[in-house]
């Protein structure tokens, strides 16, 4: 009985897995999921019968609710217009591609998009999308020349986009992009007007050439006159230059001389009063040497010699004293007559000798010889002449001082004998 029991609450539990499990919807997020048959109320009021899941999951009410899938994924859209007019009645010819998808959210049409295209195919979605943007191309290519819708694609794109947006709106289409492929004309309008703007670029390419060349030449002259002047003042600014060096160097050669000149009159002038320092002290110290080898022995010399002249003069007065009194006493014995004789007798050796010095510093004999003269009177006749020669002597004597030695002599001895 519990076997059975337990048996039938596995089954009802697994039942209830499988029954969650069929009513569990999970949206990817290139999907959104409607939910159909349960009204509810939007935030502005309005009451609609859905509800729509975008990427998630949740719980479909059995009975109640059905559940349809809507793609999110792009889908590409090509167009071809022929003969849409443009500004100025020109046909134009168009090639087109654009990528749409259904709106993702309530602010970009989702919500009309679920009322529009739920349940119908891309090739629908497709084909109203193809309609809408070739009325709106056709819209913007009206305001537009082919020469602007040509050169200006970028622009004309933006312009069809801004048209079609409120459309693609209401719809709950999203534009993700949209471009010009090809743009043409059976009518070649295009071509003629690109031979013209071609023939209008080649002339003015050849005017502007010749212009270019004319303007390269007036620049080249120009840029020729302004090198010359440049040159020219260069040159001036090189000689103006120079000049300036030039003078700047003779100045500061003047400047240099006459540092040099003054630095050498100052060292002329420092050596002279140098030289006179040191001549001074050589002269003072040629006057002290001097002084101490002439003047001061000559002083002392001439000191000395005063002192010696003094002495001698009063030893000659002394002996002059001496010798007057020795005068005075021989002029008294002189006078007395007895003692004359014997006063010449005492100076006779001193006369003689004086008188024989004379002969003798006047007279020089190296060799006497004796001749005999052969009769045998040689020592004889010589002693004879020489006692002649003393009484010659004798008698020049006496006839020179008054004295007569022989006299004198007797007389002594007769006085004495």
């Amino acid at each position: 009985m519990y076997g059975i029991i337990i048996i039938i609450g596995i089954l009802a539990v697994l039942g209830g897995i499988a029954f969650v499990k069929s009513q569990l919807k999970i949206c990817p997020p290139n999907e959104v999921l409607i939910f159909s048959g349960r009204k509810r109320r939007l935030e502005d009021g309005t009451e609609v019968g859905y509800r729509i899941i975008k990427g998630g999951r949740t719980l479909k009410i059995p009975i109640i609710e059905s559940v349809n899938r809507m793609s999110l994924q792009t889908m590409p859209v090509q167009i071809e217009i022929s003969g849409a007019l443009s500004k100025g009645i020109i046909p134009i010819n168009l090639e087109c591609m654009a990528n749409i998808k259904i709106a993702g959210s309530e602010q970009d049409g989702l919500f009309n998009a679920v009322e529009r295209f739920l349940g119908r195919s891309p090739d629908d979605i497709s084909r109203v999308a193809r309609q809408t943007l070739e009325g709106s191309i056709r819209g913007v290519l009206a305001t537009l020349s082919p020469e602007e819708a040509n050169t200006q694609r970028i622009r004309f794109a933006q312009e069809v986009v801004k048209e079609v947006a409120d459309d693609f709106r209401k719809l709950g289409i999203v534009l993700d992009t949209f471009k010009i492929q090809n743009l043409g004309d059976t009518q070649r309008y295009l071509e003629a007007v690109g031979r013209k703007k071609n023939a209008e670029v080649q002339r003015d390419a050849k005017i502007a050439e010749a212009e270019s060349d004319a303007e390269a030449r007036r620049v080249t002259a120009e840029a020729k006159e302004k090198g010359n002047i440049a040159e020219y003042e260069s040159e001036m600014n090189i000689v103006e230059s120079e000049h300036q060096l030039r003078v700047k160097r003779a100045e500061l050669a003047a400047v240099s001389n006459q540092a040099e000149s003054r630095a050498k009159v100052a060292g002329e002038i420092a050596r002279v009063e140098e030289e006179k320092v040191l001549e001074a002290a050589r002269t003072e110290l040629h006057t002290k040497r001097y002084e101490a080898e002439v003047i001061i022995p000559a002083r002392a010399e001439k000191e000395a010699k005063e002192l010696k002249a003094v002495g001698e003069a009063a030893r000659i007065v002394e002996d002059g004293k001496a010798t007057a009194e020795a005068v005075k006493l021989m002029r008294q014995e002189w006078e007395k007559g007895d003692t004359r004789e014997l006063f010449l007798i005492q100076m006779l050796p001193e006369i003689i000798d004086k008188i024989t010095k004379v002969v003798s510093e006047n007279l020089s004999i190296e060799k006497l010889t004796v001749l005999d003269s052969g009769n045998g009177n040689g020592i004889p006749a010589l002693a004879k002449g020489l006692t002649g020669s003393v009484v010659a002597i004798m008698e020049q004597l006496k006839n020179a001082t008054g004295l007569d030695i022989p006299d004198i002599l007797q007389a002594k001895n007769q006085r004495g004998g």
